[in-house]
Order: structure tokens, then C-alpha cells, then sequence
């Protein structure tokens, strides 16, 4: 999976919307922040948007870089406006 995420970091590297990231939580100095937001199995896919709590919401989808893709770009449009 490592690669995938590696390359979706890239694809959306200059994007103002998205930000891709992630946290080697065992690493001693990362425990906390992966305790704050519940992580406790590797790999833990979280995404974070204004219908989520300040949780976040966890990833069950593909983890395959095509599938990973379509799921950021589907949470990063904007809403859809009825009147138009």
C-alpha cells in the first residue's frame, strides 16, 4: 500500500483542498497524536471534511492507488447546488 499512497501524496501535492499524509505511529514521538485520533491498527486510512467529527472518519474502501484516487477526488468537490 505504501507505494500507492506515496503516489496519491504526489498527485495532490499542489492541491488547495487536499492534503495527503502520514504518521508512523510506532514511532514514540507519534503515540499520542495516533491515540488522539484513534488509531490502533497499521495501516489506519482516516479523512477528515467538514461533515466529519474532529475524529474523522475511517477508510474501508480499495487501497489500490485508481480506487484512492476516485474516493479523494469525490470528497474533495465542492457540494452540489440544487438551483443550479
Amino acid at each position: 500500500m505504501k507505494p500507492d499512497w506515496d503516489k496519491l501524496g504526489d498527485e495532490f501535492a499542489d492541491s488547495d483542498s487536499t492534503l495527503i499524509v502520514d504518521v508512523d505511529c510506532t514511532v514514540d514521538s507519534n503515540k499520542a497524536l495516533c491515540s488522539k485520533y484513534g488509531v490502533r491498527g497499521y495501516p489506519t486510512i482516516k479523512y477528515f471534511s467538514k461533515e466529519t467529527s474532529d475524529q474523522g472518519e475511517k477508510y474501508d474502501g480499495d487501497r489500490e492507488y485508481n480506487k484512492l484516487k476516485k474516493f479523494v477526488k469525490n470528497m474533495s468537490k465542492p457540494p452540489c447546488v440544487v438551483a443550479t
